[in-house]
């Protein structure tokens, strides 16, 4: 969005000018707020959408879970802040949808399965091809390979906990929300997932 660049980019120039920074430095600003600007924008339509939605808890508990665990395993990211958050959106609320709508109709049994599955997978997943980085932001250092491997490995065993304390409570939505927050960042550092995101991302160039 348009917007976001132009209000970044603004606030960016206005800082290094009190500052008397050089324009390295405005770059660092630019970045900076486009990321604070860029997270208020998603966080405002997610929130909207949600409360419109119904689907307020699980959209939350999906979003959180899928960008802490992507602080750490890195994946993929468009070439545009329209695209993701065009694509962010649909994958969240589908998610969140399918959580609040359909967790009645889930036994316990189906669920510890599914949670049992989705964490399999994300482990491998994040064994395999975690953490990954983007051309604008290598990672080439071993040790921060390793490091930040380590960490969101770390993270997923750790999140078993209060999936546990969930289950034992019966809240299967609370579970399904968080196994698929953890599913679709898994998805984004997969070859398949960085397919899949090439494909749409083609299509709404088209479009």
């Amino acid at each position: 969005m348009r917007f976001v660049l132009k209000w970044s980019y603004s606030c960016a120039k206005y800082l290094a000018d009190v500052l008397n920074e050089n324009h390295n430095k405005r770059s660092v600003y630019y970045y900076g707020f486009y990321i604070l600007f860029g997270t208020l924008v998603k966080g405002i339509i997610l929130i909207s959408l949600s409360l419109l939605l119904g689907i307020m808890l699980p959209a939350l508990l999906t979003v959180i879970i899928l960008g802490s665990l992507r602080m750490l395993a890195g994946g993929y990211h468009f070439d545009t802040y329209g695209k993701c958050l065009l694509v962010t959106l649909a994958l969240v609320i589908t998610a969140a949808l399918i959580s609040q709508y359909t967790y009645s109709y889930w036994s316990i049994a189906s669920i510890v399965l599914f949670l049992i599955l989705v964490f399999a997978f994300s482990f491998y997943m994040l064994i395999k091809y975690a953490p990954k980085d983007t051309p604008t932001k290598p990672i080439t250092d071993p040790a921060a390979i390793m490091k930040y491997k380590k960490l969101s490995i770390s993270y997923l065993g750790l999140l078993l906990i209060p999936c546990s304390i969930l289950m034992f409570f019966n809240l299967k939505m609370q579970v399904m929300a968080i196994s698929f927050g953890v599913l679709l960042e898994v998805f984004t550092i997969t070859p398949v997932g960085h397919s899949f995101f090439n494909m749409i991302k083609t299509g709404l160039n088209k479009a």
